[in-house]
């Protein structure tokens, strides 16, 4: 199963933003953060779950945890500006 978090980070928040994604590899772990090409600001998070257990854990961290407590700040929206889909291999 994967985990596809997507968000948005204003351009005059992207700095400080890239910069504390920077500072905690850590934070970053079993996850890849990525942002688009044509759409500058546009990050998603791919994240790789075993079962939907799992994946529901991952969707309560980054619904509630502490590095979305952290980042919040930065997104447009807020905390209504993060998505989170589930997908599941169909073959």
């Amino acid at each position: 199963m994967i985990l596809f978090c997507e968000y948005a980070i204003p351009e005059e928040h992207r700095s400080a933003f890239l910069e504390w994604a920077a500072a905690d590899p850590a934070r970053w772990e079993g996850a890849e953060l990525a942002e688009n090409v044509a759409q500058p600001g546009v990050f998603v998070e791919l994240r790789k779950a075993s079962d939907e257990a799992e994946a529901a854990r991952i969707t309560k961290e980054r619904r509630d945890g502490r590095s979305w407590a952290e980042m919040e700040k930065w997104v447009k929206g807020g905390r209504e500006g993060l998505r989170i889909w589930t997908f599941r291999p169909v073959i």
